[in-house]
């Protein structure tokens, strides 16, 4: 007969397994049955603790300090007893550990819009259509960031010390352009309207772009030695910016308009 420890990690293994290989809209459907087990494991783990602690108690009121040096039957007990008690408790410990991570991170990707920073350099998020899985790279006192290529179906990358590093893809090229600026920000934003990619550049500050649909220009802003990334909030028809000091920023969002995720990065460095 299998324990409950043994039937928590399977199930652990399995959700594990459902959430690497689901694509990240479909994410939700596991959310109950892993606060479920995270409920589980902790009840679980309190009782570990609570047994434990008792059989530790046991043992020192029943054998003395020269018992528990000297004796065979005291080192029995505490092998039978205590340490596998011991093993259990702590065994417990990690998987409440890694299920309680794996609640965190789901969490996140089930939130209409996740954001991630980076203190002192860059991060970056890609959302891969053809898989529905994000990457996150992230990289200290440098630029660093990443593209999906429609055309072969990869996601590239580039990422440079002391420098801010953005890419995106052009449609009438069918390639991702990327441009680089020592110890500054770049962003690019490809405008539907006018067929073309806008650039922007900043010497030691962070700069964001988002395309407004309405007016059909590009919205810039820039941000002192920080990370800024902004997106177009359709409920108030309006560009919502977010900034940080000294930190890169990675935002993702679901887009109920076009029915995906959108991305976008603050990838530069700004100096000591």
């Amino acid at each position: 007969m299998e324990s409950s420890f043994d039937l928590q990690v399977q199930h652990y293994q399995k959700l594990l397994f459902q959430h690497r290989t689901r694509r990240r809209e479909h994410q939700e459907i596991l959310l109950e049955s892993l606060e479920q087990l995270n409920k589980d494991v902790k009840c679980s783990l309190i009782n570990d603790k609570h047994t434990y602690e008792q059989a530790k108690d046991t043992f020192y009121r029943k054998y003395n300090l020269l018992q528990r040096i000297f004796t065979t039957s005291a080192s029995r007990f505490k092998q039978n007893s205590t340490q596998s008690l011991k093993l259990i408790y702590h065994q417990r410990k990690d998987l409440s550990i890694k299920v309680l991570e794996l609640l965190q991170e789901l969490t996140s990707e089930t939130t209409p819009m996740e954001i991630r920073t980076h203190w002192n350099g860059s991060i970056a998020v890609v959302y891969n259509p053809i898989t529905g899985r994000t990457e996150w790279k992230q990289s200290w006192h440098g630029g660093i960031h990443g593209v999906f290529n429609p055309v072969t179906h990869c996601i590239e990358w580039q990422n440079e010390s002391s420098t801010g590093v953005y890419g995106v893809f052009n449609p009438k090229l069918n390639i991702v352009e990327w441009k680089k600026i020592f110890q500054g920000g770049v962003h690019g934003v490809y405008n539907p309207w006018t067929n073309d990619i806008e650039w922007q550049i900043s010497f030691h500050s962070g700069i964001g772009g988002v395309y407004n649909p309405l007016t059909k220009q590009v919205e810039w802003k820039t941000s002192f030695k920080g990370g800024i990334v902004g997106y177009f909030d359709y409920e108030t028809e309006t560009v919502k910016w977010i900034e940080k000091w000294h930190h890169g920023l990675a935002l993702i969002l679901w887009d109920e308009t076009l029915n995906t995720y959108r991305t976008t990065s603050s990838c530069g460095w700004y100096g000591s």
